[in-house]
């Protein structure tokens, strides 16, 4: 099992948008150091309000590429339907050039109805746009050309420079079954959404693996990733608070439809990382075990005390190590 950091960069009240940049610059720097055993870390994109302040997440990973020597960065959840394929393409290859192939590309289908509307895009062919997007971003990072005529693209035979230079790693956002149903497809490895219960992420597990199964795709390599919330404190309350906090808005926006937020809110709170030190070995690891999971991202934000973050993270390096030297 490998570890990863994941940053949502919300901006909760009393902080400004430099302190939130400035505290995922200052964790991406603690633990790109050679004694620390964190594979990744990943940003993820978010508009149009303060939960989540990095639009523009390629711009973020180009300078934590710059700023780092060994850790894979890349994009939680770079949404394509939203944009045009043959700029990320391009920014993909630059960034995998520019790293030596640290960059990876987690990619996600828009999972915000305002969104579609702002940047013009049809809600009742969501999901054929997507598709479309993807073969022509694949297209471009696989040969180092594109071209397209389908009901969304038409243009001619380009090149996509500057080329590739290693296979970027891909995942995809579980951001729907029909999404699911089309990485399982192909064989693509699932980021699951660190706000869906675990309910929600095990029923995209199990379709996947039908899928899978029914299109004769071999799982076994595939490594999905499970985003962890983490908030460990002696008080179990001032943790549950603080992440209480910190998600609330967040959710209420993310499922408008939810006719109960507050239970999704403290359902969550019980399927993350949430309280006292010995609370969430166990559950953890039965939910990285029902999702298929290999690769587990941890984010700290929710946690106020900085010091506390710095502790926590060197307790889970130190575990890691164990790890790694049985």
């Amino acid at each position: 099992m490998n570890f990863g950091l994941f940053f949502l960069n919300f901006q909760p009240e009393g902080m400004t948008s430099e302190m939130v940049l400035d505290n995922m610059v200052d964790t991406v720097a603690l633990v790109d150091k050679d004694d620390y055993h964190f594979k990744r870390v990943l940003i993820s994109e978010h508009h149009f309000s303060k939960n989540g302040i990095i639009g523009e997440t390629l711009t973020a990973i180009s300078f934590l590429l710059g700023l780092t020597q060994r850790l894979e960065i890349g994009s939680l959840n770079q949404v394509i339907t939203t944009h045009h394929p043959v700029r990320i393409g391009e920014q993909t290859g630059l960034l995998d050039q520019m790293s030596y192939g640290r960059f990876i590309l987690g990619l996600s289908d828009c999972v915000n109805d305002f969104e579609m509307d702002f940047f013009k895009r049809k809600r009742s062919t969501q999901q054929q746009q997507f598709e479309a997007c993807y073969e022509i971003l694949n297209e471009a990072l696989t040969t180092h050309y594109c071209q397209a005529d389908d009901d969304f693209f038409n243009f001619p035979r380009i090149s996509v420079n500057p080329h590739c230079i290693s296979e970027v790693k891909q995942y995809i956002l579980a951001s729907s079954m029909g999404v699911v149903e089309w990485a399982a497809r192909k064989g693509l490895p699932l980021t699951y959404r660190w706000s869906d219960s675990l309910e929600e992420k095990e029923k995209y597990y199990q379709r996947y693996l039908a899928v899978a199964k029914e299109n004769n795709i071999d799982v076994s390599n595939v490594d999905h990733q499970f985003p962890l919330l983490v908030n460990i404190n002696e008080n179990r309350r001032i943790a549950r608070d603080e992440v209480r906090e910190y998600i609330e808005s967040y959710v209420a926006e993310a499922y408008p439809n939810d006719p109960n937020i507050e239970l999704r809110v403290e359902e969550l709170l019980e399927q993350h990382a949430v309280g006292k030190v010995d609370e969430y070995y166990d559950s953890t690891m039965h939910a990285v075990k029902v999702t298929g999971s290999k690769n587990v991202l941890l984010s700290f934000e929710s946690m106020k005390n900085k010091d506390d973050v710095t502790n926590l993270i060197n307790m889970f390096n130190q575990k890691i190590k164990d790890n790694l030297m049985k």
